[in-house]
């Protein structure tokens, strides 16, 4: 009977410590909540991930869901006392510096011999990555219907455009026409309409990239002039910030023009009436990169758009197409840059883009 005793309790104490080897070294998060929502024991993998030491969440209520989620998590928690589990269900976690991430946990009853809850556990684990790759498949497809979509219409401009731009051509022969300063701004910009139709089909089929070097300074000063009328119409005033007159990047002048008007244009659309725009440029501590600040005082974005805002198609204007944040946002991932965006309504706008600086 000794030896026996001995054996059952050698067994215990094995089966105890695989399950704390488990519990010790387990990739998923896991946590054990008594009745009140107070934690009892977590694993490092939940120290990790939600960024709470061992110290800190055991006897103390966590903040481990957003705002937004709570009422559905206090449901949850609700038919868990009741004795529902639940297995492998997306939601979203905070973190504690307030960071939230995609999650995908399971809840189950913690039970006595007796059959009563006295507990529950949640074993989590972040599906970031996860997620990111299914947007970037949905994202991929749609921009292969972008480009399908791209090369018709750029076709079919091309088209019109061409015939424009032969009559225009005949007219500004005539130097002494008293239309000619006007013809002559058609010419030009029909000659950049079909520039944008060729940056157009940068979304419809690959490039090969040809890159000089660019002033900064000279290209957000030309593109400023296109928009005079603009700022005395609307009683807009614009304050430009360039320590950095000479800065040189390598890249696609026009497309990078294309880059600021297209971003000005939105800033003052923004804007009803007597409002800034403020350019700012400034520098990296090593000085390999460029940042460019573009700041408005217009009526923001809510933030259910600006979690859209590179998806194409989606466009909050009546007459617009949904493709310029997009396009804009490939054209700078093709020059090496990063664009972050940054709004409140009623507050304005603030981008920041960044670029590689040519070294000499």
């Amino acid at each position: 009977m000794e030896q026996k005793t001995l054996a059952r309790e050698y067994d215990l104490n094995s089966k105890q410590a695989y399950l704390n080897l488990f519990f010790e070294h387990a990739e998923d998060a896991i946590a054990v909540f008594d009745m009140e929502d107070r934690v009892i024991a977590v694993n490092p993998a939940f120290e990790k991930l939600y960024g709470w030491t061992k110290e800190e969440a055991i006897g103390n209520a966590l903040p481990l869901i957003p705002p937004i989620h709570l009422k559905g998590a206090k449901t949850r928690c609700a038919r868990l006392r009741e004795g529902k589990s639940y297995t492998f269900f997306e939601t979203q976690d905070m973190r504690k510096d307030g960071t939230v991430f995609d999650a995908q946990i399971s809840l189950s009853p913690i039970l006595n011999p007796h059959g009563e809850i006295i507990a529950s556990s949640v074993i989590s684990r972040d599906i970031s990555y996860i997620k990111e790759n299914e947007n970037l498949i949905v994202q991929s497809e749609k921009m292969k219907l972008v480009g399908e979509l791209a090369a018709g219409v750029a076709h079919e401009i091309r088209n019109p455009m061409t015939v424009i731009s032969g009559f225009v051509q005949m007219m500004n022969e005539d130097a002494s026409s008293p239309y000619y300063e006007y013809t002559k701004l058609i010419q030009t910009e029909t000659e950049r309409i079909d520039l944008i139709l060729a940056e157009f089909l940068v979304l419809s089929r690959p490039q090969v990239k040809q890159f000089t070097p660019i002033n900064l300074a000279e290209i957000l000063a030309e593109v400023t002039q296109l928009f005079q009328f603009e700022f005395q119409q609307k009683s807009i005033t614009l304050k430009m910030i360039n320590p950095y007159k000479n800065t040189i990047i390598m890249g696609n002048e026009n497309q990078i023009k294309q880059v600021f008007i297209n971003l000005i244009k939105n800033a003052i659309e923004a804007i009803s009436e007597k409002g800034t725009i403020k350019l700012e440029m400034c520098k990296s501590s090593d000085e390999k990169s460029i940042y460019i600040t573009i700041k408005d005082t217009g009526c923001g974005i809510p933030p259910h758009v600006l979690e859209r805002v590179f998806e194409p198609f989606y466009t909050t204007k009546s007459k617009g197409t949904g493709l310029g944040m997009m396009i804009i946002n490939k054209v700078i991932q093709d020059h090496q840059g990063t664009i972050k965006i940054k709004s409140k309504q009623n507050m304005g706008t603030e981008i920041l883009l960044s670029f590689p600086v040519e070294q000499h």
